[in-house]
């Protein structure tokens, strides 16, 4: 989802600085070149977010309400005026800050990445906050999700770009934001977009995206897309 202004730290004040942070953790993949790739999201694809932030934001005496596909202005008081971006700010600092390790995972994502696994390599590419990225990872294995993980900042198309250069083979990528759909048909038109919202709820606030190649409503319609994409066979394993 589209995070309010200021709500995530950035690092450095240009975009070839934020990238530069990037590419750093890029590099240091151990990447094969003659195996596919996947590229996935975290929020509102492996795992809930808008719901459970709503959850934490009643604790903390507010109420989430979304009318669009953004947080962005979404976090009331009870009287129902908005929130100011200081207190959004905190609450969902906090909220990454506690409750990342206990973000649910949505039905069948850990099952069908277990079995692409044994055809694709996987990438986690999230723009959670840094101070996060440990307890994404605790988060994420819990659900037995190991896979090599880089926390990206802003735009993912840049890193889609340089991630599909490193391999011959095929790439796909996975994300719930139009913005970062449009960042990959922007930089990196040859991989193939898949768009996906894991809340329904969510999903209705969107049309489609012209930039998007498929939309899946499952995990189970991800496998078999991204099998036909990439040309597998269930029983044939890609080898190293």
């Amino acid at each position: 989802m589209q995070c309010c202004r200021g709500a995530t730290p950035q690092i450095g004040r240009k975009k070839n600085v934020v990238f530069e942070k990037v590419l750093a953790d890029l590099e240091a993949l151990n990447i094969n070149r003659h195996r596919p790739m996947l590229v996935v999201d975290v929020d509102e694809v492996i795992v809930g977010l808008a719901a459970h932030l709503g959850e934490f934001a009643k604790t903390r005496g507010f109420v989430l309400r979304l009318t669009g596909y953004q947080l962005d202005g979404a976090l009331k008081h009870k009287d129902g005026s908005t929130a100011s971006t200081e207190e959004f700010r905190a609450v969902f600092t906090e909220f990454f800050e506690k409750e990342t390790v206990r973000q649910r995972a949505y039905p069948d994502a850990p099952e069908v990445l277990r079995r692409l696994a044994n055809h694709v390599q996987i990438v986690i590419l999230t723009n959670v906050p840094p101070y996060a990225k440990a307890a994404r990872a605790e988060n994420l294995r819990s659900y037995g999700i190991d896979y090599p993980l880089v926390v990206n900042h802003g735009g993912k198309g840049k890193a889609l770009a340089w991630l599909a250069g490193q391999t011959s083979k095929p790439v796909a990528f996975i994300d719930d934001s139009p913005t970062q759909i449009s960042s990959a048909a922007k930089h990196a038109p040859d991989v193939c977009r898949l768009h996906y919202v894991g809340d329904c709820d969510l999903r209705g606030l969107l049309g489609p995206l012209p930039d998007a190649d498929h939309a899946p409503e499952n995990w189970l319609e991800i496998e078999g897309i991204i099998h036909q994409v990439f040309g597998l066979k269930a029983a044939e394993p890609v080898k190293d």
